[in-house]
């Protein structure tokens, strides 16, 4: 007797225990049926490239953290800098949608010619942008790590966005023709 009256706790157990996984599956899932519309509709329209989004939000943090040890080495915190990051982050975020739009709107079914293009350049100045700001805050932190030829190379294309500016220093007519 004691043995059955056991099994049926066990059973009356098991019984609530299932059915408390079975609602919250249900509650998971109408979450899920609100959100997949949404993040269709962010991927196929606004941006999809999460991948790339990982690696730049690496060099933003980096960024910021040296930004804010150089502050702090200066005695040179201003709160009205962290607004410059919220900042940042806006025109990023809005450069990073033109890129998406450009490499996949379409007229009459055919995406244009050029625009993936657009879009690597697009992510490419960003990153380029954000490395030379790491580099440039660990230069100023320390001289003596950071090579100066390897900012100035990254800030020539940064101008131009040309890799002639990419020659060796030492070679002064390295892409003149003779």
């Amino acid at each position: 007797m004691a043995h059955a009256i056991k099994s049926q706790r066990m059973n009356a157990h098991l019984l609530h225990r299932s059915a408390e996984i079975i609602i919250d599956i249900f509650d998971k899932s109408k979450w899920a049926l609100l959100f997949t519309p949404i993040l269709f509709f962010f991927q196929t329209y606004i941006f999809n490239d999460f991948d790339y989004l990982k690696w730049l939000v690496v060099l933003i943090s980096l960024d910021t953290l040296l930004g804010f040890g150089l502050a702090i080495s200066r005695r040179e915190i201003d709160k009205d800098r962290f607004g410059d990051i919220l900042i940042k982050i806006i025109v990023y975020s809005s450069c990073l949608v033109v890129g998406h739009v450009l490499e996949n709107f379409t007229v009459s079914g055919d995406t244009i010619p050029g625009g993936n293009y657009m879009k690597l350049l697009i992510y490419a100045a960003i990153v380029i942008k954000e490395a030379i700001s790491v580099l440039d805050n660990a230069g100023k932190i320390s001289k003596k790590l950071v090579p100066k030829f390897i900012l100035e190379r990254l800030k020539g294309f940064d101008e131009t966005g040309d890799f002639k500016n990419f020659k060796d220093p030492s070679k002064p007519n390295q892409n003149e023709s003779k």
